[in-house]
């Protein structure tokens, strides 16, 4: 089995998928967060740590991997959590894209420093997410996951980011009307195979 250092900072962001899918795995890896000082400073200048420059990056056996969402679906597939078939692997890919689709909408309010524009960023945003937010609530209706009999990627990516928005700007963002998401994510939180690492991770704003 590979040796596995995730690197990235004291934060769930673009690296919590990564860490619950070691979870899921029951995989040991060093979950490294970067202590005051060290970015931008001496660690983002590592071309051979940092290749592009950008965090979170995953050492696989001394070698750098960039790009999370790359490193979501290869820990995906390495730990049997990407679909047992094409066909899975296609439907957690389409969900995987339309939490992408609400992260980008999400973005620009999440930077916006003006707090008067950004009370209007997150209204507009409200509205651009819904026909998303409706999609993946009929695509979780009626089940447990959202694709075959057991924890996927597409589950990991929608919790992660649920989460992320409850933390910006409240539950009520995507769960007040839509049920079927807020049964999966309080069952994800309280019940699933990941309840007992959220419950026991370090505890971050974001």
């Amino acid at each position: 089995m590979p040796s596995y250092k995730l690197m990235y900072f004291n934060s769930r962001g673009r690296a919590e998928t990564s860490r619950m899918l070691f979870a899921l795995a029951d995989q040991k890896y060093e979950d490294y967060r970067f202590k005051d000082g060290e970015w931008p400073g001496e660690l983002k200048g590592n071309a051979d740590l940092f290749p592009l420059g950008q965090a979170p990056v995953l050492i696989i056996d001394g070698k750098a991997m960039p790009h999370s969402k790359a490193i979501h679906r290869h820990l995906a597939r390495e730990f049997g959590f990407y679909g047992a078939n094409n066909e899975e692997a296609r439907q957690i890919d389409v969900v995987s894209e339309t939490v992408e689709d609400i992260v980008t909408k999400m973005l620009p309010v999440h930077f916006e420093k003006d707090e008067a524009k950004k009370a209007e960023l997150l209204e507009a945003f409200k509205i651009a997410v819904k026909p998303f937010l409706s999609f993946l609530n009929k695509y979780v209706d009626n089940k447990q996951f959202f694709v075959g009999n057991k924890a996927t990627l597409a589950d990991v990516t929608v919790y992660t980011t649920m989460e992320y928005v409850h933390s910006m700007f409240g539950e009520d963002c995507m769960t007040a009307s839509w049920p079927a998401l807020a049964r999966f994510y309080k069952y994800i939180t309280e019940s699933s195979e990941l309840a007992v690492y959220i419950r026991n991770r370090p505890v971050t704003a974001h």
